[in-house]
């Protein structure tokens, strides 16, 4: 897998998952439910402070997002 798949991967996981804290966060609190069982928990703190969260997990994905375009435009 190349930089520019796994920036873009990372960026779609962050930016979904930030909007999901700022529009629904239900949805997102169901998602945890299914997960705690696979993956992992997402703390209760993370969803008292959603709004904060969800800003920063979309502006994670801008970053990886300017980092895959700028990785294909530099090679």
């Amino acid at each position: 897998m190349s930089i520019v798949t796994f920036s873009v991967v990372i960026g779609v996981l962050a930016f979904v998952i930030g909007v999901l804290f700022l529009v629904a966060p239900g949805t997102l609190r169901r998602l945890n439910d299914i997960s705690a069982k696979m993956v992992a928990r997402i703390d209760s703190f993370t969803f008292s402070y959603r709004i904060g969260f969800g800003v920063s997990l979309m502006l994670i994905s801008i970053f990886m997002f300017f980092m895959a375009y700028y990785f294909t435009k530099r090679h």
